[in-house]
């Protein structure tokens, strides 16, 4: 479904990405896990071109794009088959749940109002919050925007999601309800690639797990062989210092 073929980005002197290469199958719900400033939002930003790559292959959904290279069209092309959840919700603070949703549909996919409105109820409805249609951003929770953030994204029914760090904002007692619809989507089969420190997440939910430092893939895996015997040894001191509980299988 979505395969990345030497993606490579620098800001000024610094390389944030080293020839980075991922594939994503339908379906697949890929975490990607490293320590801060290990190039992971700006590699998931560089697929839908929020940020712009230096070098890389795209393919999706059979086509091919130059990452370096994109024309306007082929950067909408894009931007249609995949939906973005930010780490700070990015809702309009002018607009009510629903019209947050309706913007996407309406706007930039040209969907006849009637069927938008249908559509964003069925995506308030999925994420728990159809009674919140009305309310402004400035009325709901951290976690309640969130979640509208995840309905506008489930609402244009793209091919792939790219979350950034969607709980890292929130309070510790607000996660839990953003990471339930993510889990819930995910046994719908939704295909998800998610930058998260949510360990616990990446280990039950996703299936397939990616450690990242200075720009580089360190080591790849299922999550069943990633969390109990990582080959790395870069791997095995990340688990260590950030999971000890969950990493059962000790460097000695």
């Amino acid at each position: 479904m979505l395969k990345v073929d030497h993606i490579s980005k620098r800001f000024g002197d610094k390389e944030v990405l080293k020839d980075v290469s991922v594939t994503v199958n339908q379906g697949d719900v890929v975490a990607i896990l490293g320590p801060s400033g290990s190039g992971k939002t700006t590699f998931l930003r560089c697929l839908n071109h929020l940020e712009a790559a230096d070098s890389g292959q795209l393919t999706l959904d059979g086509k091919s794009y130059d990452l370096s290279k994109l024309h306007s069209k082929e950067i909408l092309e894009i931007r249609k088959k995949t939906a973005f959840v930010f780490q700070n919700y990015n809702l309009f603070v002018n607009k009510t749940a629903i019209e947050n949703i309706l913007e996407g549909l309406v706007i930039a996919r040209k969907v006849p109002k009637a069927e938008a409105v249908k559509i964003a109820e069925e995506a308030l409805e999925k994420v728990g919050l159809l009674d919140y249609r009305d309310a402004y951003p400035s009325q709901l929770s951290g976690g309640q925007q969130q979640r509208i953030g995840i309905a506008r994204a489930i609402a244009v029914k793209p091919d792939v999601i790219l979350f950034d760090e969607p709980t890292s904002a929130l309070d510790p007692e607000l996660i839990g309800d953003v990471l339930a619809v993510m889990k819930q989507l995910a046994l719908e089969g939704v295909t998800m690639v998610v930058v998260t420190h949510e360990m616990s997440f990446a280990r039950d939910v996703a299936n397939h797990v990616i450690f990242m430092e200075n720009g580089y893939i360190v080591e790849e895996g299922h999550p069943d062989v990633f969390f109990t015997k990582p080959k790395e040894e870069r791997t095995k001191q990340f688990l260590t210092r950030i999971i000890p509980d969950l990493y059962m299988d000790p460097i000695c």
